[in-house]
């Protein structure tokens, strides 16, 4: 039955090759009408041309949905040839964002709005290290971030047991890492007669053994990647186990467990994890809910709307951290649970209690 009519559009705005988020939450098109929502949704080509659609409400709630189109033309393209992740990739991205603020500003001149999320930080946090320095201000726990240089340094803490991840600064989906034990290095870049190369898709990035490559190390430490420290991830059944957990204006409203074998580097689906809602049961309850807590806490430091956070419980099952903060963070599968119904849901909650901040 349908709720009372709002005076509120839900503006949508995404890329048809966004097979997931924006397909996704395209299809629940009658959940926003069902809770008294005006739709409509349009892509960034027209946005970029000021030509939004026409809309009557005077509230709006915008959705951002990721722009592929534009990325994949202009930022990760068929012909780049740097390194996957880099401050051309932030710079360029930025740039997107500023240009699609003031569009949008100018088409919805005169509306009252909120952004899920706003321009401003699904461009700055993009940059990994923006976002470990505002958690770590707030001493919500993350794993160390070490500034290391020097290749020997990093060998004679491997040598003491230490173990690392080098991540792209501003790079996602498990992209571009290497993994550094003492006696294991693996990278899923591509090495090819002493180059280091990036695939040119989300898919593929497979690791393989680098192990001892001072060259391919000092080359990466010389571009834009941090050095994180590797935790004992929570091992279940012989699978190494972490959560991503969806917030939404500060509430949990879905905790997906991703599960991947123990010889594995992550636990990504693009890296061939795999998500089980069973798995949650298998975890202890105190520890589910430190992990609520600290995704909830995450959201609130960072500002953001919607967000799916990646916490790993520690092996010993004494604390949990947060391992990465994902604006454009893909839906799991509807017959898992729906989520693109839970935002409209939810949206029609929030403006029940008036909760909604239009600006």
């Amino acid at each position: 039955m349908a709720r009372k009519k709002r005076d509120i559009t839900v503006l949508l705005i995404g890329d048809h090759q966004d097979f997931d988020t924006y397909k996704k939450i395209n299809i629940e098109k009658k959940s926003f009408l069902r809770e008294g929502f005006e739709y409509v949704t349009t892509n960034y080509k027209r946005v970029q041309k000021i030509n939004t659609p026409k809309i009557g409400t005077k509230k709006v709630i915008v959705i951002f949905c990721f722009p592929f189109a534009y990325w994949n033309r202009y930022i990760e393209h068929k012909h780049y040839k740097g390194f996957y992740g880099n401050r051309v990739f932030y710079k360029k991205f930025m740039d997107f964002w500023n240009d699609t603020k003031r569009k949008i500003d100018r088409q919805l001149k005169g509306k009252v709005k909120i952004f899920i999320n706003p321009p401003y930080p699904n461009a700055v946090y993009r940059d990994k290290v923006r976002v470990i320095n505002k958690l770590a201000k707030n001493r919500i726990p993350q794993p160390n971030l070490f500034r290391i240089k020097k290749i020997h340094s990093i060998q004679n803490r491997l040598s003491k047991g230490h173990q690392f991840f080098l991540k792209p600064r501003y790079g996602s989906m498990g992209k571009g890492i290497t993994f550094l034990s003492e006696n294991d290095w693996q990278t899923n870049f591509i090495l090819r007669r002493g180059r280091i190369i990036s695939r040119k898709s989300d898919q593929g990035w497979n690791f393989n053994k680098v192990t001892g490559n001072r060259s391919f190390l000092r080359r990466i430490l010389n571009n834009d990647f941090l050095l994180q420290e590797a935790l004992d991830s929570l091992i279940l059944k012989g699978k190494k186990v972490d959560l991503r957990i969806y917030t939404f204006f500060n509430k949990v409203i879905f905790i997906y467990p991703r599960k991947n074998k123990t010889d594995k580097i992550t636990t990504n689906i693009t890296q061939g994890g795999r998500g089980d809602i069973r798995v949650l049961k298998q975890i202890p309850t105190p520890l589910i809910n430190q992990s609520i807590r600290v995704a909830q806490k995450t959201s609130q430091v960072l500002g953001i709307n919607f967000a799916g956070i990646d916490i790993i419980p520690q092996r010993d099952l004494k604390k949990v951290y947060v391992i990465d903060v994902n604006l454009f963070s893909g839906l799991p599968k509807k017959k898992t649970f729906n989520l693109a119904r839970c935002l409209a849901e939810e949206l029609g909650r929030l403006d029940d209690k008036n909760k909604l901040r239009f600006k």
